[in-house]
């Protein structure tokens, strides 16, 4: 037995009012009255002999200290010992609704769905006089239910509990858990998930015990697209490359064979077939022609997949807007050749140039990156990404010495040639002349060898993109009139713009469960269901939306017309790595949460019934024959 309230036992000290009153009562007294008739209508009690009145007064005395007693214990919530081992006053239940308890087992029910049912036949169990507290979790926590002894207004909120297609934070969650099962000690939390917690907690706190139930399914397939990337081709008018990356989960039995399907417009577009083994990762990049804002789909499909939340990317093609580029050039010295390629470049409409002398440095106008062709700032520009051909000097993190006489080579050594700045360039038809020695410090990369020395790098030195030239175009060879400096000039913008993140493509791609800054009047979402996308509209009442759907989404002006538009995916490793069961921890809690009920789970009802029924007795038995 254990008292939740100790705290109103002191009230049994009430006893003393009825000891008082039994055992120092009045005694009786001799009266002489007229007649005798009257009382011969008195109670039978005393007309009973002295030996059973006595007996029936320390009855009655010992009926009223019982009823006292029973009004106490209730008072002090008064539970009995369980079939499990711990004694609480509160349980916090921390419940996963994140994507993953959307997989259903062979009778389609979820395992959020198992999780509630398992709760509410639990939660029967649990004494009247525990509090609860009710915690709903995917990429945050949500309290749904402070602590509470309202059973029904808990079961209604776990009730309402709705898978949210997000990313789980179990760390952060438990620690919401753990501040609320502190306020009320002993307690026990319960944590309901399809997996446990990544590290054992150490019990800092012996008051706050842990209980977990797994309802991973014993055998698990999943693959899925965990990561997704698109940016309009280089110099390619209505030409896309799109990165996909997919992965199979850890737990899955065997390799499985995917297939991605690609659409453009509804229309299908191409396919691949890919031989994923477990846990493995593959990124796949291809390329598709599109006009911007067609809906682009891929959609992977696999035999034996449990998960479905991460096999669709439907994203509309962006329409890039142009990267704005300054070229500073010395008076009377513009290299042709140089002119040639970022005019190239420009009429492909992914950049704008803007060309100017250094007396209009510091520019008036903001621009995305900056050239500078044989020469260089008095003060260095931290803020802005740069391209530096044929440095004149150092400046800043440009370590360069020109040289006197030029070399001239007939080839260069590629020292990584999978970055993003030598991306399609034919680097071994390259002939050109060094002008400069520089020095690579920090994370500047050297992509191209003259000799022993770099002589074209690529890096971030404190934040800044940089991309070193150490050479003329017009003096080289085999380089100017190639399309390898086109598309060297191009690249080079390109990355160090960064325009991966799609920020100024006029679509942004979000994971669910980030908060989008959007602005407008209306808000929209589109979202597959079935073979078909369908679309709501509601009122736009407030500046942050969160990401709490997988689809795309659209916000209108007054006019209907068109502000912003995005999509939202899980795109999380994480997430799509589907866990299986872990035996022994299922077995260790599995009973605990199948326990069976004892008395003392409703002890509080049958206390308050046996003071009721106390309390007739003691009215049957005294007073059925009290004269009014």
């Amino acid at each position: 037995m254990q008292f939740l309230t100790p705290q109103f036992l002191w009230l049994l000290l009430l006893g003393i009012i009825p000891l008082m009153l039994y055992v120092f009562r009045r005694k009786s007294k001799t009266v002489q009255v007229a007649t005798l008739v009257f009382f011969k209508t008195l109670a039978r009690e005393h007309q009973e002999s002295a030996w059973l009145r006595r007996l029936k007064k320390w009855v009655s005395f010992l009926l009223t200290i019982l009823m006292l007693s029973l009004a106490v214990f209730v008072l002090s919530r008064l539970i009995a010992k369980q079939d499990d081992p711990d004694q609480y006053r509160t349980v916090v239940i921390l419940l996963d609704r994140s994507a993953s308890m959307a997989v259903s087992n062979e009778d389609g029910e979820s395992r959020l769905d198992a999780a509630k049912r398992i709760l509410v036949e639990r939660l029967g169990k649990v004494p009247d006089e525990v509090g609860i507290a009710l915690i709903a979790y995917d990429v945050r926590a949500e309290v749904l239910q402070p602590r509470t002894f309202k059973r029904r207004e808990l079961l209604s909120q776990l009730e309402q509990v709705k898978l949210r297609p997000m990313i789980e934070q179990t760390e952060a969650a438990f620690e919401v858990a753990e501040l609320i099962a502190g306020l009320e000690k002993p307690s026990v939390i319960w944590h309901l998930s399809d997996h446990t917690l990544v590290s054992e907690k150490e019990e800092t706190n012996t008051d706050i015990a842990l209980r977990e139930l797994n309802l991973a399914r014993e055998i698990a397939t999943n693959a899925g697209i965990t990561a997704f990337q698109i940016r309009p081709v280089p110099l390619e008018y209505s030409r896309y490359e799109i990165y996909v990356q997919l992965a199979l989960n850890e737990a899955a039995a065997s390799a499985v064979t995917s297939r991605l399907e690609v659409t453009v417009g509804g229309i299908p577009n191409q396919h691949r077939e890919v031989d994923l083994k477990p846990g493995e990762r593959l990124g796949i990049t291809f390329r598709l022609n599109g006009v911007s804002d067609q809906l682009l789909q891929l959609h992977l499909k696999t035999g034996d997949d449990i998960f479905t939340l991460d096999d669709r990317v439907t994203i509309p093609l962006p329409d890039a807007q142009p990267v704005v580029a300054a070229w500073i050039r010395p008076d009377g010295e513009e290299d042709p050749y140089t002119r040639f390629a970022l005019s190239s470049i420009q009429e492909s409409g992914r950049f704008e140039l803007l060309k100017g002398s250094p007396g209009a440095w510091p520019l008036s106008e903001k621009v995305d990156a900056v050239i500078f062709d044989g020469w260089l700032p008095g003060e260095w520009p931290e803020d802005i990404p740069a391209v530096v051909i044929n440095p004149p000097g150092s400046v800043g993190p440009v370590l360069a010495r020109p040289l006197t006489n030029p070399i001239p080579y007939d080839s260069v050594r590629v020292g990584n040639e999978s970055h993003p700045v030598l991306f399609r360039v034919s680097s071994g038809r390259v002939a050109l002349t060094q002008t400069a020695v520089f020095q690579t410090s920090g994370s500047l990369e050297p992509l191209w060898f003259a000799g022993q020395d770099p002589i074209l790098a690529a890096g971030e030195v404190g934040g800044q993109k940089l991309v070193l030239m150490g050479f003329s175009p017009g003096a080289s060879e085999r380089l100017p009139l190639t399309a390898s400096f086109p598309l060297l000039m191009g690249n080079a913008l390109l990355w160090c713009v960064d325009r991966t993140d799609m920020s100024s493509t006029g679509v942004e791609l979000r994971s669910t469960g980030e908060l989008a800054r959007v602005s407008g009047e209306t808000f929209e979402w589109s979202q597959w269901q079935g073979r078909e996308m369908k679309s709501r509209k509601r009122p736009l009442e407030t500046d942050v939306v969160e990401m709490d759907r997988i689809g795309v989404w659209k916000t209108f002006d007054d006019a209907g017309e068109l502000v912003q538009q995005g999509t939202s995916h899980i795109l999380s490793a994480a997430e799509s790595n589907i866990p299986i069961a872990n035996g022994e921890l299922l077995d260790s809690d599995a009973a605990y949460f199948a326990a069976t009920a004892g008395v003392g789970t409703k002890l509080k009802t049958w206390l308050l019934s046996t003071l009721l029924l106390v309390l007739l007795l003691e009215s049957w038995l005294f007073h059925r024959h009290a004269v009014y």
